[in-house]
């Protein structure tokens, strides 16, 4: 059976996401959350109640720190990675800008280096089109376009996308 690691799996996009694992693949799930003020427990319990509870897992961490030696063997490694979990809110970033370093940059990097660890096949970061700015009448932003980040959210996630571009080539 196929295994698949999300992070920010109890957030609101992040519950949706496992509760379509769930109805459409038979992956074994294993959800890393730090419980903020966006991730919510009871959101994952109504997804996973009844004959689903055995093939998820639920691992409480920050991804602001490394993932270490024990939490390594505890995972082990995995089919997918979904990266999903991330501070959002542009006001908060202008307010305080190092904490988005720290969650969207900082614990991107802290998971490519488990990923490059202990393997995996595929994985997947989710952005926003924050990256790239307001878009002029008409244009439909393509995934080259230049970045034109408009506030520290979106710098963040910028720079989070480029360390998974840099992992990949190297």
């Amino acid at each position: 059976m196929e295994r698949i690691l999300l992070t920010g799996g109890s957030g609101f996009i992040g519950h949706h996401v496992v509760e379509d694992l769930l109805r459409y693949t038979n992956f074994n799930i294993t959800i890393i959350d730090r419980l903020d003020e966006s991730g919510n427990l009871n959101r994952l319990n109504e997804v996973i109640l009844g004959k689903n509870k055995n093939r998820v897992r639920f691992v409480y961490h920050d991804l602001k720190a490394p993932i270490n030696d024990v939490l390594k063997r505890q995972l082990g490694g995995h089919d997918y990675v979904v990266h999903m979990a991330a501070a959002t809110h542009v006001d908060r970033s202008i307010d305080d800008p190092m904490s988005f370093v720290m969650d969207n940059v900082v614990a991107t990097c802290n998971l490519l280096d488990y990923v490059r660890a202990v393997g995996c096949g595929k994985m997947i970061y989710f952005s926003t089109d924050e990256v790239f700015g307001p878009a002029p009448a008409g244009y439909a932003y393509k995934e080259d376009d230049r970045y034109r980040s408009g506030n520290p959210y979106a710098a963040t996630k910028a720079g989070a996308e480029e360390l998974c571009v840099s992992y990949a080539n190297t």
